[in-house]
């Protein structure tokens, strides 16, 4: 079988992903692409590394390298993403108008950050050595130990073999903005010689204005009624900020570099025992346990740090920490771990209450869209949107840096779009998350031949009752079935999903499936036409995506009790509409009609650590190593013999 770091190339798309099958307009030459057609492939290098096609304002492919290299939050030129992203369209090179690539530039440390693949590769130990060698004496101490950590962390010999970058002319010792041309020409290098695009169509983007594009022309919200708003940990000019739709595209009308709670949860996630840039949503998950006194102990350590200033609609430092990890550790010291996890939620919950009130009293829109990394904080999210001052809040797919890919692709349509005479809020919005590979029946079977089948039954052509009968009796059960989603939460393609009503089923999958934390909750997917029964959403949000937070019904705390978090009986659901996934719909529909419960448990289809399953073969790997019940892959159902 095969191992999970092993990188394999990109499978040939199959016919359903043509471009002529996911666009309304009549194919046109060879390529089903109407003449003057505006293409843009759209990069990310960095953390969870990502490619976006999107053709005349609708996206056509979108995936993530770590999917075909099998490293979580992969790093680098994601060449195996983009390979698939122009095959899926059937979009030559030469019929690519602009690539645009997310990071206008990167310094010393940026440089260093892609080379050492530090946020896929580091360990725990590797973030508290990186701290004691170079941020601690940098920050803390005054002493110059360089202008970075390249050479202290190990340098060239550190530097991943797989990073696709030709470094042969790179000087990392360079002066700063002769290191950030060379390194851009590299970049440019690789479109050229990866993808065979010539490099005169690259356009580096800033960072943080992709947020803003992927919120507001992904989303449902549109007009002068709407205001964009965005935080994040690092984002270049601004990393939290406000923008408004103008007739000449979104405008920033406020922002701040300053904006520290994102890196704050990240260092605490560290201090904490677990890896920044990958267990945040641990600290979130662990919060809701916290003891009153406790967290209230921890929370004035962090509270006089950070203000609010409502005219301005920023947050920003109250009083100026020398650094974000130290000089908490060191007054947390004797503090409990729920309390710290608790407080440092309570903060940014706190903070950013205040911020979106500034932003509806200063601009007047009661309206919201929100992007960026921290928007990834669901439980923050809840209570956001029941703010009495908000109308409506949306909160796009996967709303962290990943999805940037969408931000670029939507911020140059809406340049082309002004300036040949169209109306950028002609854009249609996302209609669902499901833009990755897909496989064929003849590549299911090649998986299902290699395996050693002793021990497993195999049916042919399940019938979708018969699936959710499983499901109804207790089994747990791999999906994995038509185009991945984008993102990084499973929403019903490459899921693990069960019964999530049933006593038990959160322990059965936490020790013998997921082996994951013992605090994590579960999510459920909530048919649309029942979440009205299970959720506390009064101004009936839209939440395709498992990206905001719910307070739950008595029914809904009954029926999805597995699928809830245990602490305080909130959902972060993926409400499923219809049109946007009738596959899934179906299912969750003849599982209602046997239970009568619209909805499932709905986890990621992988091993702890390890990224989303993609192929078939993915899938029986997990499936092997696992306790799970049984597999669905297309045109297979793969199950335990019984007493085997």
């Amino acid at each position: 079988m095969e191992p999970p770091h092993a990188a394999r190339r990109p499978r040939r798309p199959p016919q359903c992903c043509s471009r002529s099958s996911l666009t309304t307009a009549p194919p046109l030459g060879k390529t089903g692409m109407k003449q003057g057609s505006f293409v843009v492939l759209a990069l990310y290098e960095v953390h969870m590394a990502s490619a976006a096609l999107m053709i005349d304002g609708i996206v056509v492919a979108a995936t993530h390298e770590e999917r075909f290299t099998r490293h979580k939050n992969e790093m680098g030129f994601p060449v195996h993403a983009a390979r698939y992203c122009l095959q899926a369209a059937g979009v030559s090179p030469s019929e690519v108008d602009v690539v645009a690539i997310l990071n206008h530039h990167f310094d010393q440390n940026g440089v260093a950050n892609l080379l050492f693949k530090r946020m896929s590769r580091y360990s725990r130990e590797d973030w508290l050595e990186e701290n004691e060698k170079f941020w601690k004496p940098t920050l803390m101490e005054g002493r110059n130990v360089g202008r970075s950590y390249f050479h202290l962390m190990g340098g060239w010999s550190r530097v991943a073999s797989d990073h696709h970058y030709d470094l042969s002319a790179l000087n990392v010792d360079a002066a700063p903005d002769a290191l950030a041309a060379v390194f851009n020409a590299m970049r440019r290098d690789a479109v050229r010689r990866l993808l065979d695009i010539p490099p005169e169509r690259v356009r580096f983007l800033p960072h943080y204005m992709c947020h803003h594009h992927h919120a507001y022309y992904s989303g449902p919200l549109r007009g002068s009624g709407v205001a964009v708003i965005h935080a994040e940990g690092d984002g270049g000019e601004y990393n939290q900020a406000v923008s408004l739709p103008t007739p000449q595209g979104l405008r920033i009308v406020a922002g701040t570099r300053l904006f520290n709670l994102g890196r704050l949860y990240q260092w605490m996630t560290l201090m904490l025992g677990m890896s920044p840039y990958g267990h945040e949503y641990k600290v979130m998950g662990l919060a809701p346990y916290a003891n009153d006194k406790e967290q209230a102990r921890s929370l004035k350590v962090f509270e006089r740090y950070f203000k609010t200033d409502t005219a301005r609609m920023v947050i920003e430092f109250d009083q100026r920490p020398a650094d974000m990890f130290y000089t908490f550790r060191d007054q947390l010291q004797t503090h409990r771990f729920d309390g710290i996890a608790g407080a440092l939620q309570q903060v940014t919950e706190d903070r950013l209450v205040e911020w979106l009130a500034a932003v509806v009293a200063q601009t007047g829109c009661r309206k919201l869209a929100y992007g960026g990394g921290v928007a990834m904080n669901v439980k923050a999210n809840l209570r956001l949107a029941a703010l009495p001052e908000v109308e409506r809040l949306f909160v796009p797919l996967s709303p962290a840096d990943e999805s940037n890919v969408f931000g670029a692709a939507y911020w140059l349509t809406e340049e082309h779009f002004l300036a040949t005479g169209r109306a950028p809020d002609t854009i249609p919005a996302l209609p669902h998350a499901y833009w990755g590979p897909d496989y064929t029946i003849a590549e299911a079977r090649a998986a299902l031949a290699a395996m050693d089948l002793s021990g497993f039954e195999v049916s042919e052509n399940p019938e979708i009752d018969h699936i959710a009968a499983l499901l109804a009796e207790g089994c747990v059960v791999g999906r994995c079935l038509g185009r991945e989603e984008f993102g990084q939460r499973a929403l019903g393609n490459r899921s693990i999903l069960a019964h999530p009503g049933l006593p038990g089923t959160v322990d059965k999958i936490n020790h013998q499936i997921k082996h994951r934390d013992f605090w994590m909750p579960f999510a459920p997917t909530i048919l649309a036409e029942c979440a009205g029964d299970y959720l506390d959403n009064p101004n009936g949000l839209d939440a395709p995506f498992m990206t905001i937070g719910f307070a739950t019904t008595a029914s809904g705390a009954q029926a999805l009790s597995q699928a809830l978090h245990p602490a305080d009986r909130s959902a972060r659901p993926q409400i499923l509409e219809q049109q946007a996934n009738p596959a899934y719909h179906a299912l969750l529909t003849a599982f209602r009609a046997r239970t009568g419960i619209g909805a499932l448990l709905n986890t990621s289809f992988n091993l702890h650590g390890e990224p989303i399953v993609s192929s078939p073969a993915d899938a029986l790997r997990v499936f092997r190593l696992t306790e799970l019940d049984a597999v669905w892959i297309e045109g297979h159902l793969v199950r335990r013999k019984r007493g085997a």
